[in-house]
């Protein structure tokens, strides 16, 4: 697979909320940085491995349901590549959506993604958050929302 193949495919198993394909295409040890902060982000900060990337995408899951992710522009140069995404995620517990793009600049290592920084609209995504943990501290929520579609994390207590 070329590097602009990899990105997309990668791009497609996350839209399926495949997190073991999604997975393949990551390097062992790949680099995961979210800039914005963790404070303003849950899923923020820097995250290394495909361990910590896996834990990650569970924990996305358990809260968001990914109703959209496509690409909707690459560029690859060289070793790298960067990537306008767009995405719709519904928050499980409230039903809020949360709909944007993001864009990604990707390095490669050893025919795989090596490294990928992730950028948002801060302000927005605050913005979200604070709603939603508003809602959930003050039980504006929806009946219980199902698992899930991608595999439970072992030892979660959760099944597929």
């Amino acid at each position: 697979m070329d590097n602009e193949a990899i990105v997309t495919s990668w791009i497609a198993c996350w839209a399926t909320e495949d997190v073991e394909m999604t997975l393949l295409h990551l390097h062992e040890h790949i680099i995961y940085k979210v800039h914005a902060s963790s404070e303003v982000l849950p899923f923020g900060g820097e995250k290394r491995g495909r361990d910590d990337l896996r834990n990650l995408m569970f924990d996305v899951l358990a809260n968001f349901d990914v109703l959209e992710y496509s690409l909707k522009f690459i560029r690859v140069v060289g070793n790298g590549a960067r990537a306008h995404v767009r995405y719709i995620y519904r928050h499980r517990a409230t039903g809020e959506v949360l709909e944007d793009t993001r864009r990604l600049v990707v390095q490669f290592q050893d025919g795989l993604i090596g490294r990928i920084d992730a950028f948002y609209d801060d302000r927005m995504v605050e913005a979200f958050m604070r709603m939603t943990q508003y809602r959930v501290a003050t039980n504006q929520v929806e009946s219980p929302p199902q698992l899930p579609r991608g595999r439970a994390r072992e030892g979660s207590g959760a099944g597929a």
